[in-house]
């Protein structure tokens, strides 16, 4: 049976916190306004959802007031269920993604009902300012990226950022069947245009990151692209792709990620020829 658990919501800047939902080490945020709070996603069950509220209502002194999920992985979005009573954010592709095979395993694997699944009660397509209890707090689809639907939560008065999956500290980003490896460096540029040399960037995974640390995630993920774009139009084969390339992950991540980039790149009628050798 899998475990679940919430750890202690720790400042990571005047009003505002995260906590560490396991088991898959997500982090959740939480931004404080004067007379409610927001609680940025939800845990990756209804259990864990109430869990969550309940320590975000007890460390913020005021009830919830909205809810706002990153994007539709499971752990992520399976907590929903535990604030029905508030307003919930979400990008308008999110709700489509309960309805589709991937999420249904993701829900068998965790042990959740699917039928408890919720979806968010408010969608938008590009932005969302949210009155957090009297504070501001915008929400923006930069574009497509980790998903089709991945929303970054900023807190203007505290230099913060709330990424999603868009960056990760704890390792490499996670290259899953439903990413845009594409269109991910501009989702990324997105949130670079908005840093600030003292701006918090609070990935979905993982410690705090700087400045920096999202500019180097950036190039990299734009380096795994461009690599195996290069590999193909040199008429490398998937196949040899790995020990062809110079690549900016390590192996594991690398040999996961080739299939999808090699699939994504066919799509757009990119794929490897046979390079002719004239005599």
């Amino acid at each position: 049976m899998m475990q679940f658990s919430v750890g202690e919501f720790m400042p990571v800047a005047d009003g505002a916190f995260v906590a560490v939902a396991e088991p898959d080490g997500v982090n959740i945020g939480l931004v404080v306004g004067p007379s409610g709070c927001l609680v940025i996603d939800t845990g990756s069950s209804p259990e864990q959802g109430l869990q969550i509220r309940r320590e975000a209502e007890r460390v913020a002194g005021a009830p919830v007031v909205g809810v706002l999920v990153t994007h539709w992985h499971h752990d992520h979005l399976f907590g929903l269920a535990a604030f029905t009573d508030v307003p919930s954010y979400a990008h308008e592709t999110v709700p489509s993604w309960l309805g589709r095979p991937e999420c249904s395993r993701a829900a068998d694997e965790l042990g959740v009902a699917v039928d408890a699944l919720m979806a968010p009660t408010d969608t938008f397509a590009l932005a969302k300012v949210i009155d957090v209890g009297g504070r501001r707090v915008e929400a923006i689809h930069f574009g497509r990226g980790h998903t089709d639907g991945d929303v970054v939560v900023v807190v203007p008065d505290a230099s913060l950022i709330f990424t999603g999956d868009l960056l990760e500290s704890v390792g490499p980003p996670d290259f899953g069947e439903d990413c845009h490896l594409r269109e991910w460096p501009s989702a990324v540029d997105g949130i670079l245009g908005l840093v600030a040399e003292e701006t918090v960037l609070v990935p979905g995974h993982g410690a705090p990151m700087d400045r920096l640390a999202g500019f180097t995630q950036r190039a990299e993920i734009s380096g795994l692209y461009g690599q195996a774009e290069f590999l193909v139009a040199q008429g490398v084969r998937l196949e040899d792709a790995y020990e062809a390339g110079e690549w900016p992950f390590d192996e594991a991540t690398v040999r996961g990620a080739l299939p999808l980039l090699y699939a994504q790149l066919a799509a757009e009628g990119k794929v490897p020829r046979t390079q002719l050798r004239l005599a």
